[in-house]
């Protein structure tokens, strides 16, 4: 032969094709010619979906939540496959996807031992430099990788390829298309000239001068931009001078970087790095920025230092025009048996103060073994006012006391016991001292329902030790036993239940006012009869088969009256007057009053369940009590109540349709006739699969609170959504709070506008404040959390429970 090359070629309906095991690179001896279709180990098998991970979920680096924490176990690798119809084939540009778990080693490792399968329309095998030179309809198959072109070379010695003509470069985890490509088969490395790339998991996609794939699913790209719109869109777009993308460690770092959107300039920044999956890494958050009438101009730039996969901490320097530099932590760990959270903020010198302020917090849970577990609740700050001036939501700024706690509890089948010790923090100043709440310095608690007594018999038994502790007012020991045994008598018309028991109540105190007992105690039996009946009949409720049913009941109760005017009262209140609270044994919430009654309560109750699915859809209920004796056992200050009856206490709660709920609740005092009405409740509520949230409430509690509810979150269509929410106190003539706010953006970002005004005083003052968040998707929010004030302001935003 006159020539090293030897030169076939196949007519053009015909495929040229070479499989080759991994050996050294090279082509083994074994060739294929003139197959009519392409074999079957040119067909690789379609990607499976990664199995769900066992682990828990992994945290999202630009927003750090309270999940738990762990790292993400790693999907399966997925197998190469030809990409029909180009780049974007099998992409759904038109879902607004939830950016995935993190990848993992495992899914973007190729076997680079793996045998090699190539077919195309013709073949020149050039024998002096071992090369093969492929062109027409080229297709390259190894483990993971697929790659397309009019034409490649394959030198069988280096496993070098080069590409060109229509090239398209597929890994399970991205997709690349240029105009000539080379690339190394035994290491996965290779470069793309002009190309332009697809990350199918993150529905991301860009162009670079140039795309290094640099193996283990790492890759760098010059003269890059980066998006998650879809083709033809680029509502946000990153520019950078070079882009490095990590997809084991799910992340990605841009040099010399600049941020549009809408085509505004709106961030440039010389290195920026941000999550392309949701595993926690450190680095800077995504800044908070706001504006209100106590802070000014508000400020946070959190940074976040992933320490290991059980802790991290999130420090977040705050800067506030009108307080100055505020410096703010949150350590949260995780072990086998242990889970928490430790947060503090300092604020050295507050310009409106001209004091150091600040405040911690500790919340942590921890298995004892398969029935304790114990928890701990610190909360300190530095002064009354701090949560007024820097909290952020109504439940903050109203807080009255903070507790500090620490506990251990045990649960067995029939019974549980408590240990705890707990104290708390006034920051209201207008509580008076007796008003405070005592320290429980310990609380020691046994509670026992067993139902497996003897003849169908159950026991009770309710027992606590409690040391309170107070320096201003009276204090001391209690102990407080509360044996019961009752007999249960159920059948499918009804049942019967007598119970019968004794309390005994026993103080020793110190500071005791003058003239009373520092040890009183009480002994006081009682005795307890529970009926009821079931009455049914099959029914409709619209159009839906329905059980119809008519439940009587009637509840005796007798405690003999016990003077007990020398007990101190440490933790008891009475009971707020509802239909539920009308079977309690007790009027009183605590042991230091032990209610004497003699009393017949008398309640029906009528519900509409669906036969299909056994759910109540309408239910209604009137009871009331009657008294044949004086109720002579008070709280101090309190007269003795005289009324022959209590008040009447109805309640109507229904599903109304899919979606629709409401409930109404009344109390209705008959002996009153200027003020009949002491407690009232509407609700109408909404709630679909579509996110529509709409909430409308009257409360009325006399002489504490009235006031109405309402509150929005609609979405128009897929781009517009509207938000609000007005919480006003007829009482006081005043809003307490007023939210107004919109929603608008496409699959590739969201901008949400909220104004919040809102009151964190007992006074007329209002507290104005504008929020303001643009989130790009697969890139993280920029601006405010909005989330957590619409969660904590519209009951059922961000949930499921929708019929």
């Amino acid at each position: 032969m006159e020539d090293d090359r030897a030169a076939i070629s196949t007519p053009e309906t015909a495929t040229a094709t070479t499989t080759t095991p991994a050996t050294a690179g090279g082509l083994s001896a074994h060739q294929a010619f003139g197959q009519t279709e392409m074999p079957e180990l040119l067909q690789p098998p379609p990607v499976d979906p990664a199995p769900p991970s066992a682990a828990a979920p992994a945290l999202s680096a630009t927003q750090p939540g309270p999940e738990p924490l762990a790292a993400a176990a790693a999907p399966e690798r997925a197998a190469a496959r030809p990409v029909a119809g180009g780049i974007d084939a099998g992409i759904d540009w038109t879902t607004c996807r939830i950016a995935p778990q993190g990848s993992g080693p495992g899914s973007t490792h190729l076997d680079t031992t793996a045998p090699i399968a190539v077919s195309a329309d013709a073949l020149v095998a050039e024998l002096g430099p071992q090369q093969a030179v492929f062109s027409g309809n080229v297709q390259l198959v190894q483990d993971g990788l697929y790659l397309q072109a009019d034409e490649l070379t394959l030198n069988r010695a280096s496993g070098e390829v080069s590409a060109q003509g229509n090239l398209l470069l597929d890994q399970p985890d991205i997709r690349v298309a240029g105009s000539t490509a080379s690339y190394q088969l035994a290491t996965g490395q290779g470069r793309v000239e002009q190309a332009s790339y697809r990350l199918p998991a993150m529905h991301a996609r860009g162009d670079a001068d140039s795309a290094e794939l640099l193996g283990q699913g790492r890759s760098r790209f010059e003269n890059i931009s980066y998006t998650t719109c879809a083709p033809g869109d680029a509502d946000w777009l990153l520019s950078a001078d070079t882009l490095e993308l990590d997809r084991n460690e799910g992340y990605g770092t841009a040099h010399g970087a600049s941020l549009r959107f809408l085509g505004v300039p709106i961030m440039y920044a010389p290195v920026f790095t941000f999550p392309i999956d949701n595993r926690r890494r450190s680095g800077l958050l995504v800044p908070s920025v706001g504006q209100s009438d106590t802070t000014g101009f508000d400020l946070s730039l959190p940074y976040y230092l992933n320490l290991a996969p059980n802790y991290d901490l999130t420090l977040t320097p705050r800067i506030m025009s009108k307080r100055g530099l505020m410096l703010g932590g949150e350590f949260r760990f995780l072990t086998e048996s242990s889970k928490g959270t430790l947060a503090a903020e300092f604020l050295p010198d507050d310009r409106e103060t001209d004091e150091a302020r600040g405040g911690a917090s500790l919340r942590s849970y921890t298995s004892l073994g398969p029935q304790a577990y114990a928890n701990v609740r610190l909360n300190y700050v530095s002064d009354n006012n701090y949560l007024e001036d820097f909290g952020a939501s109504l439940a903050a700024t109203s807080a009255t006391h903070l507790e500090r706690a620490g506990e251990v509890i045990y649960n067995a089948r029939t019974w549980d016991a408590l240990a705890r010790v707990q104290y708390y923090q006034t920051i209201d100043d207008a509580i008076a001292p007796s008003g405070r709440p005592y320290s429980r310095l310990p609380q020691l608690a046994l509670r026992l329902r067993d139902p497996d007594g003897i003849a169908g018999l159950s026991y009770h038994l309710g027992a606590e030790y409690v040391n309170f502790h107070r320096e201003d007012l009276v204090h001391g020991h209690r102990i407080d036993l509360f044996p019961a045994v009752s007999l249960p008598l159920r059948e499918t018309w009804g049942f019967v239940e007598p119970k019968v028991g004794a309390r005994y109540t026993a103080y020793n105190l110190t500071d005791q006012a003058a003239g009373l007992d520092d040890s009183p105690s009480t002994l006081s039996g009682m005795l307890s009869l529970d009926s009821g009946l079931y009455f049914d009949r099959t029914t409709s409720y619209f159009a839906e088969a329905a059980t119809h049913t008519l439940e009587p009941r009637l509840y005796y109760l007798f405690v003999p009256y016990n003077n007990q005017s020398d007990q101190p009262v440490f933790d008891t209140g009475e009971f707020d007057f509802n239909f539920d609270n009308l079977f309690r044994e007790n009027r009183f919430n605590g042991p230091d009053r032990f209610a004497d009654a003699n009393q017949l309560t008398a309640a029906l109750t009528s519900r509409l369940i669906a036969d299909g699915s056994g759910t109540e859809l309408l239910r209604a209920s009137l009871g009331q009590t009657l008294y044949f004796d004086d109720r002579e056992v008070t709280l101090p200050g309190a007269d003795t109540a005289t009324e022959g009856s209590s008040s009447l206490v109805g309640e109507i709660a229904a599903r109304l349709s899919h979606g629709w709920r409401g409930r109404l609740g009344l109390q209705w005092d008959p002996h009153d006739d200027n003020d009949a009405l002491q407690q009232a409740l509407a609700q109408l509520n909404y709630r679909d699969q579509g996110g529509h949230v709409f909430n409308a409430a009257y409360r009325l509690r006399d002489g504490v609170t009235e006031q109405t509810d309402l509150a929005i979150f609609w979405p128009v269509n897929e781009q517009f959504t509207l938000v609000g929410r007005h919480n006003y106190s007829l009482r006081d003539n005043r809003p307490l709070e007023v939210l107004a706010g919109l929603e608008y953006g496409r699959c590739c970002w969201r901008l949400r506008a909220l104004v919040r005004q809102y009151s964190n005083t007992t006074g007329d003052d209002q507290t104005l404040g504008f929020l303001l968040q643009l989130e790009l998707n697969g890139l993280g929010r920029l601006g405010d959390e909005i989330q957590s004030t619409l969660q904590r302001s519209i009951y059922g935003y961000g949930t499921n429970d929708y019929d």
